[in-house]
């Protein structure tokens, strides 16, 4: 017998207009819509989609190795511009701040910045007079391999009326991306049956490969063109240009605006087959093939297609630069060579070994029940497979390994097929992103705090410019090439978080890994002299007889020119005592001074004990981002008196003052704390979904930084895209949320408690303090097994030999401590929470539920029953909505009493029905 109640609400409807109404119908990306197809196959991890998109960010592909990246066409991986879906005489849609230049498909080289006076957006314009800004340049779009019969040429402008039976798909196991459809050009009697396949090398830095065939459906002369696109190389000009003489060779060289001691190189080497081609019409490309831009240039050719015969054309791309090579074009000159001799199959095999290397099952977070290895039968748990795998994949093609010699440039916010945020570096790498690959790709984030120590000695004259003593050390908000203070990146006045954010992942990477050679030769340094900068900016106060910060920005960038923000004045207490500690730790007396400022810092706190945000703060707060919840995690603060409960007060009324407009990674902050300090409910998973769903984009599982990319609806919001900063937040929700992993304690730290909608988890292989675990979860245990870590690169286990402890609990209260030796397993029990119920009697708490009304961004159906006032259900549109509850499993019980908590929106009570 199966039991379902059904709570149905009616709410007032209202209509558009027109105009508004025709903005609204653009193409929704959202993975919880149906509008473009994602297929998942769950053995080789590829996303797969039927459905034929062009002249949208959102359904193209981005590719990279972490020191070359472009973005692909929805039509193949060509160069591809965005088009206004609704007006074609409308404004083009443009990126995100501070450029707001039209959306493109980007192309660029690891730290190939530019340097320019100033953008379209800034923070600070008076800063413009003491340092140029530095945004990402492009380079040529190297990947384009185009037909021409007549006077159709097959490139990202295909008209949807002549491509069917699509199919493109993103292999993450491989790093191979692939097109295949049919094409049928107007005006041409042939039918062609076409297919793509490109890879930017894993194993090679350098080196671009790709792959097309075509099959005609009749004998057809026409053109092949091999293309370097410099539509792509934005803020970059032209250096040279040329078509190597007897050759299949192409070169585009090009400096970033204003550094002319900057050169990129981009060669092509066509391997065309010579058996439908005529090698000998070689001619360089002209328009309308390619296009008109100065470092554009391509070769084409002539062929002669036979109907039902396969034609192949190769070409291999070798891409250098001069800021990591002192002689760029002859690296990328061999790069490209090498290829061509090696081939196609040697290219590819190389490149898929290597992403097989790192895209192991040891690697990702797994979902697949134990026993069958399927997932369960819920779409939302598929949702988060395919994600966790998604974040991994896009998180990596932004590093390369340590000892490349090409890892010291971090992850800008897009990564390096994105120009979003103009490329630049901020809190986003040190705060969102490392924490998640540092647990399993140490030698990979590490690229993260090479960034960092790069600019350390800007870093002190940044702090001298502004009159911080000298041993102290400033980071500009945003940075590019150089480092500096500019308008997007004041050092002063602003977030002065930044800094022990980098601080903090400093401290991180140390713990787990144990790799003290490479903390004491910079990271240590870089901690000390933020210290003695926190030392200098805290201000005491007479009155209050505390430490203020004046004049300063939170990570809720609504509130600006504030004193004593929570999450940065706590930040600073907590990294001065992290600071002392590292000094007791290696032999030196700590600062007293130090001591005596973390102890007594100014922490604004409202009558009903919730932290304000910033010392004035009223009850009108409208939350950007993830600002006062970070103190619970990852700060984990606990000086002032600050309690289990203040963060749980904290956390539901956050929650609720939180703006719909703001970016990705609040959520799965929520979510983590939630799990920690929840003594009921199951707001954890709601929060879950929250940080994944609304943000992720069919069809290649893409984070937005908007839970709706429509500008209109979002609050005038030009989302960047993809944003890593999401993937690296949601990438942190299973080890630091589900498990309770903590990497700041003494000892590894735990408090394993999973949602119940998820039956089971086996989390990525995990490190720390040098030491190697393998952990799966289920609803009621933990089991953890320790494996040796010898012969693994950067890792120092400080257990060898010896039983390595494992706390348990909530930190500084009932903890328990498990030993545990190398090939040894133990049994941790979970805590249970959730069955804890919020509401007495309640049958409906934590139960599954669905609605077939569609509902608000991130506004789930779940929250309804979760047990929690920080989550709310809000269904999309005004009118009659329903959510079905499923009651089957459980013994018969009578109703006595409805409640429903309506929020700031209560519903007239006539106008609900239950049934």
């Amino acid at each position: 017998m199966f039991r379902f109640l059904v709570a149905t609400l009616a709410v007032l409807s209202c209509q558009l207009s027109p105009a508004r109404a025709a903005l609204e119908e653009q193409m929704d990306f959202s993975i919880t819509n149906t509008n473009v197809s994602a297929v998942w196959n769950q053995t080789d991890w590829s996303l797969t989609t039927v459905d034929y998109v062009p002249a949208q960010y959102q359904s193209r592909i981005s590719l990279s190795n972490g020191y070359v990246g472009a973005s692909l066409a929805a039509a193949g991986p060509f160069f591809e511009y965005d088009m206004n879906q609704t007006n074609p005489d409308g404004d083009e849609p443009a990126n995100v701040w501070p450029l707001f230049s039209r959306r493109l498909s980007f192309s660029t080289i690891s730290g190939f910045y530019d340097l320019q006076q100033n953008g379209s957006g800034t923070n600070y314009p008076w800063l413009e007079q003491y340092g140029y800004e530095s945004f990402i340049a492009g380079i040529p779009h190297a990947t384009g391999i185009l037909f021409t019969f007549g006077d159709a040429t097959l490139d990202s402008t295909a008209d949807p009326s002549e491509v069917s039976n699509f199919e493109s798909s993103l292999t993450f196991k491989t790093g191979v991306a692939a097109w295949t459809y049919k094409w049928s050009p107007a005006g041409v009697s042939t039918t062609f049956q076409v297919s793509f396949k490109a890879i930017i090398s894993r194993v090679a830095p350098n080196l671009i490969a790709v792959e097309a065939q075509i099959t005609p459906s009749g004998d057809v002369n026409g053109k092949v063109t091999d293309v370097l696109d410099g539509r792509s190389a934005v803020r970059s000009y032209l250096a040279e240009k040329k078509m190597d003489d007897q050759s299949t060779t192409i070169l585009s060289a090009v400096h970033p605006d204003n550094l002319p001691n900057v050169t990129a190189y981009v060669v092509s080497t066509a391997e065309f087959d010579s058996t439908y081609t005529d090698m000998s019409s070689r001619v360089e490309a002209s328009s309308p093939i390619v296009s008109t831009n100065e470092t554009t240039i391509g070769q084409t050719f002539n062929i002669a297609l036979k109907a039902g015969q396969t034609a192949t054309f190769r070409k291999y791309v070798g891409v250098a630069s001069t800021d990591k090579f002192e002689d760029a074009e002859a690296v990328a000159r061999k790069a490209s060579k090498d290829g061509n001799a090696a081939g196609w199959n040697a290219a590819v095999s190389d490149h898929v070994s290597a992403w097989g290397e790192l895209m192991t099952e040891a690697a990702i977070d797994n979902f697949t029940d134990p026993t069958t290895g399927q997932l369960p039968p819920d779409a939302n748990i598929e949702i988060l497979q395919i994600a966790t795998v998604a974040n991994s994949f896009y998180l990596l093609q932004s590093l390369q390994p340590d000892g490349s010699g090409l890892n010291d440039n971090s992850i800008s916010v897009g990564g390096l097929a994105s120009e979003s945020y103009a490329g630049m570096i901020f809190w986003d790498a040190d705060y969102w992103m490392a924490p998640g690959l540092n647990l399993h790709f140490p030698s990979y984030s590490k690229q993260i705090s090479n960034f960092r120590a790069k600019l350390f000695d800007q870093a002190k004259a940044n702090a001298a410019f502004n009159n911080y003593p000298n041993e102290s050390a400033l980071y500009p908000w945003t940075s590019g090439k150089f480092g500096n203070c500019t308008g997007t990146g004041p050092c002063v006045d602003y977030e002065y978080h930044l800094n022990h954010d980098i601080a903090f992942n400093l401290v991180q990477l140390y713990n787990i890994t144990q790799n003290k050679t490479w903390f004491d030769d910079g990271p240590r340094q870089i901690v000390e002299s933020i210290a003695y900068m926190t030392g200098e900016l805290l201000d005491y106060n007479e009155t209050t007889k505390t430490y203020w910060i004046h004049n300063m920005t939170d990570p809720d960038e609504y509130a600006n020119h504030i004193d004593n923000g929570a999450f940065t004045i706590a930040s600073a207490a907590d990294l001065l005592l992290v600071a002392n500690g590292l000094r007791r730790n290696n032999g030196q007396a700590i600062n007293e001074t130090w001591q005596h400022m973390s102890e007594n810092i100014e922490f604004p706190t409202a009558p009903s004990d919730i932290t304000l945000e910033y010392q004035t703060m009223d009850n009108n707060v409208n939350v950007k981002q993830a600002d006062v919840i970070l103190l619970a995690y990852p700060l984990d603060y606990d000086q002032n008196n600050y309690t289990e409960a203040d963060k749980l007060l904290d956390l539901d009324y956050y929650s609720n003052r939180q703006s719909p407009n703001g970016p990705a990674m609040t959520y799965s902050i929520s979510a983590i704390v939630a799990n920690a300090i929840s003594p009921s409910g199951c707001a954890a998973y709601t929060f879950t979904l929250n940080g994944f769903l609304p943000y992720l984009r069919a069809p290649f599982y893409q984070f937005s930084e908007q839970n709706d990319d429509n500008v209109v609806r979002n609050g005038h919001q030009n989302p960047a895209f993809p944003f890593l900063t999401g993937h690296g937040g949601a990438n942190q929700i299973a080890p630091f949320g589900f498990l309770g992993l903590r990497t700041d304690q003494e000892h590894m730290f735990i408090n394993p408690s999973l949602p119940p909608q998820i039956p089971h988890l086996k989390l990525r292989d995990i490190y720390f303090a040098g030491a190697g675990l393998r952990i799966t979860m289920n609803r009621t245990h933990t089991t953890i097994t320790r494996f040796s870590t010898e012969g693994i690169p950067t890792l120092t286990d400080k257990y060898a030999g010896t039983s390595m402890p494992v706390e348990v609990g909530t930190p500084g209260n009932n903890q328990a401590i498990y030993n545990i030796d190398v090939d040894q397993t133990i049994y941790v029990p979970d805590r249970l929470y959730f069955d804890n119920i919020t509401y007495t009697g309640n049958l409906l708490q934590c139960q599954k539920v669905s609605s077939t009304d569609s509902y608000a961004p991130g506004q789930f159906p779940q929250a309804a029953i979760d047990g929690a006032i920080a989550t709310a259900w809000r269904p999309m549109a005004n009118g009659s909505a329903s959510i079905l509850i499923d009651m089957s499993g459980g013994a018969y019980e009578k109703v006595n009493q409805l409640y429903f908590n309506w929020g700031d929106a209560p519903a007239s009570p006539r106008d609900g029905v239950i049934r």
